[in-house]
């Protein structure tokens, strides 16, 4: 009981003067923003911030103290919140008889982790306050726990520790504050694990995004107020690019079935890619042992064009086993490290290949190797020397030294100058100069230079130009040009220069400072309108959206057409929903063979923004012919025609007492194309009619009719 009391009365809801009041002008001037939630064994209300102003105690017939915001305006803005109305909280006598739903016996709350005096203290910005019911309404053991923050950041793949601490009464009625040991915590609602002796535990992520971290009801047997926390992990960016290098990497190996030594510096840009290359390990390391084995402890491949890549080989196999776990200065009993640093270096080697070999070496020797490069192969003013000058040169030789920039300062700037003359009006880059036109390899090995001596701002700009310019509809895979067919070379080069990228992204904690665009098409089809959307790649922000509206309506400049012996194609106006005229362009029209008389059909189908098909029928019928004389008869008369044979099955007769044909109309058949004459009995003597003609042809047992010929008049006789 002693206990009970105790917990009962620091938890007590104490209002001082709580009754009927009347607004005063001043409260509604004074507001405040509080974060609030519910927690009920879970949360029923996650923290959410909600405006306080201090006239809501009046308005809703309770008075509190002062003109500034209080718990109590606070509490009916949270019901108002979350429920709509305040009719499950009541307040009388200083207690909470009901709140949030529930009856209130088992009620308690905090303010920015504090016990609050009563529901008149004071809250200002930036408060949040936690409403809280008691699960053991009989011991009344619950013990509220909080993290050591309730909002932090981070970066993808970096680990985020949390200290929870339990405060509550011990069995003695003693009340504690200590580590939260043991405690199983939540990752948006999944345990991700336990909190050790220090009530600490890391967190690391590999995706971007806000996570929600809480724990669950009960460390052991007791049962808690859960804490909160939310985890803002950055890194969108560093995400996109690496599921570019991904992309790439399945686009390039689709087929590839083994590596040999002779292939390290690319294999060891696939290893480095985040691509699964397990299944090619096996073979390429009986590769290296082999080659090894047959030159006496030393790699040996074949020279291209006078250059030998020895140096590359060693570089990359050495960096291949480090990344593997493996010992480099003794691989099968080799020691690849001094067989590398013992290399001649009167020999020429293959300038692309110093990157891979001075990233493997310690500094002495990088160093070395970067005098020799500079040496052999750099001309100030000009870039690197390899088949010429380009910018996929000068940005291989600046990567290459990257890594002891400020000992090659004047060669950097040199580098970085030389690179910028490649640059053209749309930010893209060119290799040669006399060569105009962009390109995605210059593009992404630019970017790759500028990455690899930390300069992201203007890395971020180029790989901006990179993907909206020249990447396909699959991340990672480049076209060459601005068109639409995906290139293995641009996308290798692409893939090579991702990976400095985003390694410098990850070491930067950089994020991207604009959007980088792409534009969609969802087509329209037959049915259902489609739409144009750029967004942002990396976080999805749409700046533009953009509906097609679907294919409607067609309609033919001619419905029906005369028999000639000749296809027929009337022009076509296609309208979409919304009554918009389609462009030609975006269709294509066939014709059903239609040089006989029948129904003919045109069906249209549609491309670029609009998918399937639509289909449109139009008539050719019989040609017509004409009445030659009318002769009249005794209550009779007798009319000839000329013969219409082709595509005719027959003919129409028809009379009648007027013009129009619309008193007594009488139609006779005659149903063979040789018959030109008919004899009409038994009229009225003394009476006029009009008389007219037209064929007809029957097709698949339809009836197709000419015009009606010019009509003539016969008055029947005595």
């Amino acid at each position: 009981m002693k206990r009970t009391l105790s917990i009962l009365l620091s938890l007590v809801l104490a209002v001082s003067s709580l009754g009927a009041g009347t607004a005063v002008f001043a409260n509604e001037q004074k507001k405040t923003t509080v974060e609030y939630s519910v927690y009920d064994g879970e949360f029923t209300k996650e923290p959410t911030k909600i405006e306080v102003t201090a006239d809501l105690s009046d308005k809703y017939g309770y008075s509190d103290e002062g003109s500034e915001p209080t718990v109590l305006d606070a509490t009916i803005a949270a019901h108002l919140d979350m429920l709509g109305s305040t009719e499950s909280f009541s307040v009388s006598g200083g207690w909470t008889n009901s709140a949030f739903g529930k009856e209130a016996g088992n009620f308690s709350y905090r303010v920015s982790g504090m016990y609050s005096g009563g529901l008149n203290d004071k809250v200002k910005n930036g408060d949040f306050i936690e409403y809280m019911f008691y699960q053991d309404t009989v011991g009344w053991s619950d013990s509220y726990t909080y993290f050591n923050t309730r909002s932090e950041k981070s970066f993808i793949g970096d680990g985020v520790t949390l200290t929870l601490t339990e405060e509550g009464y011990d069995f003695s009625y003693n009340s504690f504050i200590k580590p939260a040991a043991d405690a199983n915590i939540t990752v948006n609602g999944k345990t991700a694990g336990k909190t050790d002796e220090n009530g600490q535990i890391t967190l690391s992520f590999d995706k971007s995004g806000t996570y929600k971290i809480s724990a669950e009801n009960k460390i052991g047997e007791n049962p808690i107020f859960a804490p909160w926390c939310k985890i803002k992990v950055d890194g969108e960016l560093f995400e996109y690019v690496q599921s570019e290098t991904k992309g790439a990497a399945t686009y390039l190996l689709n087929g590839v079935k083994t590596f040999t030594v002779d292939n390290a510096v690319d294999y060891l840009t696939y290893l480095k890619s985040g691509y699964d290359m397990s299944k090619f390990n096996t073979a390429f390391l009986a590769s290296v042992k082999a080659n090894l084995d047959a030159n006496g402890g030393k790699f040996i491949t074949p020279a291209v064009a006078g250059y030998k890549s020895e140096m590359g080989i060693y570089g990359a196999v050495i960096q291949i086993l480090s990344l593997l776990d493996m010992n480099p200065a003794n691989f099968e009993g080799y020691n690849l490290v001094e067989a590398f640093e013992g290399l001649d270096l009167t020999a020429s080697y293959n300038p692309y290949y110093y990157r891979a070999a001075i990233e493997a070496a310690n500094e002495t020797f990088a160093k070395t190797l970067c005098d020799k490069y500079i040496t052999d192969f750099y001309v100030s003013g000009s870039g690197l020397n390899y088949w010429g000058f380009s910018c996929d040169n000068t940005a291989h030789f600046l990567t290459a030294i990257a890594k002891y920039k400020n000992d090659y300062a004047q060669y950097v700037d040199d580098a970085k100058a030389v690179i910028k003359t490649y640059t053209k009006e749309n930010g893209a880059f060119c290799n040669a100069q006399y060569t105009p036109d962009v390109n995605a390899d210059s593009t992404a090995l630019a970017m790759m230079a500028y990455a690899s001596i930390g300069e992201l701002g203007t890395a971020f700009k180029y790989y901006k130009n990179l993907v909206e310019g020249f990447e396909s509809n699959k991340a990672g895979v480049f076209c060459y040009s601005d068109n639409a067919n995906a290139n293995a070379y641009a996308t290798k080069d692409a893939l090579l220069s991702l990976e400095y990228f985003k390694d410098e992204v990850k070491s930067q904690k950089f994020e991207h400072p604009e959007e980088v665009i792409k534009t969609t098409v969802t087509k329209a089809t037959a049915k259902k309108n489609g739409n144009i959307t750029s967004a942002c790649v990396i976080c999805g922000k749409i700046s533009k959206k953009t509906t097609i509206y679907y294919p409607k309506k067609i309609t033919l400049s001619t419905s029906a057409y005369t028999y000639s012996g000749k296809a027929k194609q009337p022009k076509i106006t296609v309208t979409d929903s919304k009554g918009n005229k389609i462009s030609s362009k975006n269709y294509t029209a066939k014709y059903s063979k239609n040089t006989k008389v029948g129904t003919a059909k045109v069906t249209l189908t549609f491309k670029g923004n609009y998918s399937g098909s639509l289909s449109k029928t139009f008539k050719i019928n019989p040609k017509s012919t004409k009445l030659s004389k009318v002769s009249a008869g005794k209550k009779s008369f007798t009319a000839k025609w000329s013969k219409q044979s082709a595509q005719t099955t027959g003919y129409q007769l028809q009379y009648a007492a007027n013009k129009k044909f619309t008193k007594s109309k009488v139609t006779k058949t005659v149903s063979k194309n040789k018959t030109t004459s008919k004899k009409i009995s038994g009229l009225k003597a003394n009476k006029k009619y009009y008389v007219r003609i037209r064929t007809y042809k029957v097709v698949d047992g339809k009836k197709y009719y000419s015009k009606w010929s010019s009509a003539k008049s016969v008055t029947a006789k005595k």
